[in-house]
């Protein structure tokens, strides 16, 4: 494989795993959402705790504290 398509081949593997990333956390935060308060409460998470983390953008990686 010549070196040009190397870098490329790393450059596109890195963007789709970064969306893909994303995908995830957006999903996640989505799901947190709609879940319900003994679901909620078995994590040890307040309804105010779940709507402030689904708020988030999905740049927006880690937790809100």
């Amino acid at each position: 494989m010549p070196i040009r398509d190397a870098w490329f081949t790393t450059l596109l593997t890195n963007a789709l795993r970064g969306t893909l990333d994303r995908y995830a956390i957006a999903s996640e935060r989505a799901r947190l959402r709609d879940m319900g308060e003994a679901a909620l409460a078995d994590m040890g998470l307040t309804r105010r705790d779940a709507q402030c983390e689904a708020r988030r953008p999905f740049w927006q990686g880690q937790r809100c504290s």
